[in-house]
């Protein structure tokens, strides 16, 4: 399959977070859903509404709910109520910079998954960064932030044709980077982190994926069916 456009997908700078912000990766709780050590997550998600008099966008915290993938997108832990605690900052500053690199269509709502996340490495924990794989998550758009690299080396993203094969793009994102994507487009992945001198190391970042109010991830209907869903995944996509 031909690659995508590469208007489908850019690298972008982000505002860097305030102290506090960045002081929230070391108190993340531990994620125990994919059966390793190496994972820390805070989640919550938003509805992303354009506000024309302000001519800006504005974000608003939705009630919490589980995180939940059917299992035809994430043949991992598909199917699965994951229940992470809300992330405890605000971050719409560097989100907002994401959507309007992403042209996101003003006269619509969104809906936003945010995952705040960390990935440790030691000698005795794999810094495995995507246990599923090449894949993806079955939303419309997504974003890829990074904003810590702390002794490793490894972490780069990569962008390859859906189904699988070669990447055509690959970067290795730094603090206040994005990597935003249309999702459907292509897959995407990333390569193990391994400390750079042995020790320990670690990558800070968080998940973003937007969709459309009318097809919004959330709430009793989607759960209703996500957790009715065929129960098969053909090829292993989703959020680990």
């Amino acid at each position: 399959m031909a690659q995508p456009a590469e208007g489908t997908y850019r690298v972008i700078d982000i505002p860097a977070p305030a102290p506090e912000v960045l002081a929230e990766f070391e108190q993340l709780p531990f994620d125990p859903y994919t059966g390793s050590r190496q994972r820390y997550r805070r989640f919550s998600q938003y509805r992303l509404s354009f506000d024309h008099a302000a001519d800006s966008w504005r974000m608003a915290l939705l009630p919490h709910r589980p995180f939940l993938q059917p299992r035809r997108v994430n043949g991992l832990v598909g199917g699965v109520q994951r229940h992470f605690e809300p992330l405890r900052i605000d971050p719409s500053p560097q989100i907002i910079v994401g959507a309007q690199a992403l042209d996101l269509d003003r006269s619509l709502d969104w809906q936003l998954n945010v995952h705040q996340c960390r990935v440790v490495t030691n000698p005795e924990i794999a810094g495995v960064s995507v246990p599923e794989g090449p894949h993806r998550d079955g939303h419309q758009y997504g974003m890829l932030a990074v904003f810590g690299r702390h002794n490793i080396t490894g972490g780069e993203n990569e962008l390859m044709p859906v189904g699988g094969g070669e990447p055509f793009f690959r970067v290795t994102l730094q603090p206040n980077q994005a990597l935003v994507y249309a999702d459907g487009a292509m897959w995407h992945n990333a390569t193990d982190i391994v400390a750079a001198d042995g020790t320990q190391g670690h990558r800070d970042l968080w998940i973003v994926a937007f969709n459309e109010w009318a097809n919004r991830k959330y709430g009793e209907e989607f759960e209703r069916a996500a957790l009715a869903g065929d129960g098969a995944a053909a090829v292993p996509q989703g959020v680990s």
